[in-house]
C-alpha cells in the first residue's frame, strides 16, 4: 500500500493475503447505479472471455479464523496465499507450509527491511561479492526456488514510495532486482513467477518506465490501485475502478506481460452509504469485461484497515450493503481445478 508519508518501521512486520482462485466467467457482472461509471470505459459490449485467474481478499493479521469465516460466507476456496515478509522474517511458518502442503499457491514480497527498521540498501543486493547482505538474498531465492510453480515472488514491492526511499535509487532498485532473478534461476527457481509491483499512480504519471528492471526478469506486471477519496483528511476525487487500472493495463499490455492488481480497494463515502457497494459492483464488471479479463493472472482485494486511518475503510465488510456486494463479485468467480 502507498501510504502517503513513511509507514513507521514494525508496523506491517507481515501481512497475510489469503487469495481466492477465481475464475473470470462469461455474464458480465450486473451494472453499477447510474452515475458511477466513467466516459471511455475500458470494457466493451460484448462476450467476454473466460481465462483463468485468481481473485481474493487480504485479510491482515486474523489469519486461518478470518479465512474459515470468508470461506464459509462466500462458499468459496482459498487457493493461494499472500505473505507480505521483512529481510529477517521466518518463511516459511508452521501455517505457511500447512498451505503449501495443501497445494495452495503463494504470492511471496519481501521487503529488504528488517523486523526491527533496519535498511537494506538496494546496492548491497546488487553486488557479487559474498556480503551478509548476498548471504540472506542468496537464501529467500533457495527458499523460493524450493516451491517452483507454487510461488509467485515480489522484491521490495511499491519501491517507488516513500516507504522504500532509504533503500536507494530506481537504479539501484533495478540492478537490485536484476541480481535477484539472476539468483533465483541459478538456485532452480526458473518456474517462480516474478511480480513486478508499483503503485498505480507510478503507471498514470508515466514514472513506472523508470523502475522497470526488463522483460527478461519480469513475468507479471502488478499495480496497486486505491480509490482514496476523503480517507486521511485529504479533498480527492472519487476514483472510478477502470480510471485506476486503465494506466497499468496500458503497460503490461505494451509489454505482452500478464497484469496482477496485488492490492485493489475502496473506502466508503460518508454521504453516500451505497458508493462503495456501486464501486465493487462496477469493479466486478470490468474484471469480466473483453480487453481485460485475458490480461489478468490475479486481483486481491485490501481488506487490511490501518488503525491508523480509521476513515480509510478498505475492508469488504465495512458496510452491509459493501459486504453484499461483495458477495456478489465472489459469486461470479468460480475457483480453478489445478496449480498455477
Amino acid at each position: 500500500m502507498s501510504w502517503p508519508g513513511r509507514r513507521p518501521a514494525g508496523n506491517w512486520p507481515l501481512l497475510v493475503a489469503l487469495v481466492v482462485a477465481g475464475l473470470a466467467v462469461g455474464a458480465a457482472c450486473a451494472s453499477p447505479s447510474a452515475g458511477s461509471g466513467t466516459a471511455g470505459s475500458t470494457a466493451t459490449p460484448a462476450d467476454p472471455p473466460v481465462p483463468r485467474f485468481r481473485f481474493g481478499v487480504a485479510i491482515g493479521r486474523a489469519g486461518p479464523q478470518r479465512l474459515a469465516e470468508l470461506e464459509a460466507e462466500a462458499g468459496a476456496t482459498v487457493g493461494m496465499v499472500r505473505v507480505f515478509a521483512r529481510w529477517d522474517t521466518e518463511f516459511p511458518t508452521a501455517d505457511h507450509q500447512r498451505l503449501l502442503d495443501d497445494g495452495r499457491v503463494i504470492h511471496l514480497s519481501v521487503r529488504p527491511r528488517t523486523e526491527a527498521g533496519e535498511v537494506i540498501p538496494w546496492q548491497d543486493l546488487a553486488r557479487v561479492e559474498p556480503t551478509s547482505a548476498q548471504r540472506r538474498l542468496d537464501q529467500w531465492t533457495k527458499i523460493v526456488a524450493g516451491y517452483g510453480r507454487q510461488v509467485y515472488f515480489t522484491l521490495n514491492h511499491e519501491p517507488e514510495t516513500a516507504d522504500s526511499a532509504a533503500n536507494g535509487t530506481a537504479a539501484e532498485f533495478i540492478a537490485a532486482w536484476r541480481r535477484t532473478v539472476t539468483l533465483l534461476r541459478q538456485n532452480g527457481g526458473a518456474e517462480v513467477r516474478t511480480v513486478f509491483v508499483l503503485g498505480q499512480g507510478a503507471y498514470a504519471d508515466g514514472t513506472a518506465e523508470s523502475w522497470y528492471p526488463g522483460d527478461d526478469v519480469v513475468d507479471v506486471i502488478g499495480a496497486d490501485p486505491y480509490n482514496w477519496y476523503r480517507c486521511q483528511g485529504t479533498d480527492r476525487a472519487w476514483a472510478a475502478p477502470d480510471d485506476l487500472i486503465r494506466f497499468p493495463l496500458a503497460f503490461a499490455r505494451q509489454r505482452g506481460k500478464p497484469l496482477a492488481l496485488p492490492e485493489i480497494a475502496s473506502t466508503e463515502d460518508p454521504e453516500d452509504p451505497g458508493r462503495k457497494a456501486a464501486w465493487i459492483e462496477e469493479l466486478a464488471a470490468l474484471l469480466a469485461s473483453p480487453g481485460v479479463v485475458e490480461h489478468l493472472e490475479f486481483v486481491v482485494w485490501f481488506s487490511g484497515d490501518d488503525p491508523r486511518w480509521p476513515d480509510c475503510r478498505w475492508s469488504y465488510d465495512s458496510s452491509p450493503r459493501s459486504a453484499a456486494a461483495f458477495s456478489g463479485m465472489l459469486a461470479r468467480f468460480e475457483p480453478p481445478t489445478g496449480g498455477a
